[in-house]
């Protein structure tokens, strides 16, 4: 077990101004646990020490340690200091006091677990799709296209498209596993407010995927996933 003053040193940080100092403080806080200079099990300073460091009232220290507990970043053992809580899957949208650049990083990191399913989703797809799936797919292609999306879920019709691309699959496992990443990922785009890609960028790439799919080449398909999957944020 370390303390954050061997692992990550807040004098001479990045300057707090004057308004809203509890926030900027756990601002501060998560961009060293993104940057891994905080790791799980590692001791923060004392409230007077960081209180020092950031040249900062201990009660704003307080105030920022408090509300990194709340959203279980930070636990208190009494008696012994502050430290670095184990990551937890919980609902996203929850951190609404988490900094943009966390939800950035907890975004990719869900973006990661989806393709991980999806990809190999895919592939199992272009192996094994009947004609009936392909009418699916087509179906929605055609949907997707006519059909403007009416709710706040930009991301819908991927995630769609790629729920019968599961069924095409035909493994129940993994279809069970496409749901909770699915639910990760919607979480993560709902507590970020990220900006979808264009509908028509998004139209060529599901209309090559279902091509590859219904043409039975599991090494294209895999490959035009991975490229869908690239998604800048």
């Amino acid at each position: 077990m370390t303390t954050m003053e061997q692992n990550a040193d807040f004098a001479g940080y990045a300057r707090l101004d004057k308004q809203n100092i509890p926030q900027q403080i756990v601002n501060q806080i998560q961009e060293h646990i993104a940057a891994q200079k905080l790791k799980t099990g590692d001791q923060l300073p004392s409230e007077r020490e960081l209180a020092i460091q950031l040249n900062v009232s201990r009660s704003a220290v307080r105030e920022a340690v408090k509300i990194l507990v709340s959203i279980e970043i930070l636990e208190v053992k009494h008696g012994l200091g502050t430290f670095v809580k184990e990551p937890q899957l919980r609902p996203l949208t929850d951190l609404s006091l988490v900094e943009d650049g966390v939800k950035k990083m907890l975004m990719r990191q869900a973006i990661e677990v989806r393709a991980l399913i999806d990809v190999e989703v895919t592939r199992l797809a272009a192996m094994h799709a009947t004609p009936a799936d392909i009418k699916d797919l087509e179906d929605y292609l055609a949907m997707s296209v006519v059909e403007p999306m009416k709710s706040k879920r930009k991301y819908g019709h991927d995630l769609g498209f790629e729920k019968i691309i599961a069924k095409a699959a035909k493994n129940i496992y993994l279809s069970e596993l496409q749901k909770k990443a699915h639910s990760f990922f919607e979480e993560a785009w709902n507590s970020g407010g990220f900006i979808p890609r264009k509908a028509e960028e998004r139209n060529i790439q599901h209309r090559e995927i279902v091509d590859a799919i219904k043409n039975k080449n599991p090494d294209l398909a895999v490959r035009l996933m991975k490229e869908h999957m690239n998604i800048n944020i």
